[in-house]
């Protein structure tokens, strides 16, 4: 088998055995990809080294013996620097082979930004100007509905505002209020675009719940909605969880109960 043949076999089956994220990764060009223990050797025993992408496109026109592949460990501790790091083994073979290592594992960046977080992280930064723009309108649109059927049952008198906050920090989830006599700007971390109507509902109710208590009452099971979010984005609970439990309790809701068991876990 010709070297580049051999070396497309490889990169293809290391992309289909890769997760969703990492796939992105590379489908975006987010990242430089090096490879570790990458390597055939000639009818020469001579050896040929794969370490990026570039080297696989000046591969040498020769012919190499086929060799069995494993890939073992996927490194994203660089992926903000933008680079992945992909280890492989190999052995000589019969005919060429791939699988992955029985103790295979991706490596993530040691901070608390979650798998869920990194892919709303990758959507944003696919969106050009005009999809943003496209985005936020159809979210202020949502936001601004759901916002009109939670004050009808608010004793807020002040003027509610809701906006995302398209400068924050994209690894650093949290909304902010900004209140004075007359208004409430709730800011909404710009994750909370791809978020769907309940959770958008629940956040909206956390948040205002610091002017007006009842409404964890009223909009207990979309609060929990949010909490199970968070929980996805950001690893961790939220403290009003243990309040939603004790209004699912009283109202004897098992099954918001068991949902709230399942985030706490």
């Amino acid at each position: 088998m010709h070297a580049k043949e051999m070396a497309s076999k490889v990169l293809q089956d290391i992309y289909k055995n890769l997760d969703e994220y990492c796939k992105d990764l590379i489908r975006t060009d987010l990242v430089d990809v090096e490879f570790k223990g990458f390597y055939m050797r000639t009818l020469d025993k001579e050896k040929i080294f794969i370490r990026d992408l570039e080297d696989y496109e000046h591969l040498p026109d020769v012919e190499v013996e086929n060799r069995k592949y494993k890939l073992k460990r996927v490194n994203l501790k660089h992926v903000d620097d933008g680079l992945m790091i992909i280890h492989l083994s190999s052995r000589k073979a019969k005919e060429y082979e791939f699988e992955v290592d029985s103790a295979y594992e991706v490596v993530y960046p040691t901070s608390d930004v979650t798998y869920e977080h990194r892919e709303r992280i990758l959507k944003w930064m696919e969106l050009d100007d005009e999809d943003l723009d496209k985005l936020i309108s159809e979210f202020d649109a949502r936001v601004e509905d759901l916002l009109s059927g939670i004050l009808v049952n608010s004793k807020i008198k002040k003027e509610v505002l809701v906006y995302v906050d398209v400068f924050m920090d994209l690894e650093k989830i949290k909304n902010y209020i900004e209140s004075d006599e007359e208004r409430i700007i709730l800011w909404l971390h710009p994750m909370y675009l791809f978020s769907g109507d309940e959770v958008l509902k629940g956040i909206i109710t956390y948040e205002l719940s610091r002017y007006d208590k009842n409404l964890l009452e009223i909009y207990y099971k979309d609060v929990i909605e949010y909490c199970k979010e968070y929980k996805k984005l950001c690893n961790k609970n939220l403290k009003v969880l243990e309040k939603i439990k004790n209004i699912a309790i009283e109202r004897n809701d098992t099954k918001s109960i068991e949902i709230i068991k399942e985030i706490q876990e």
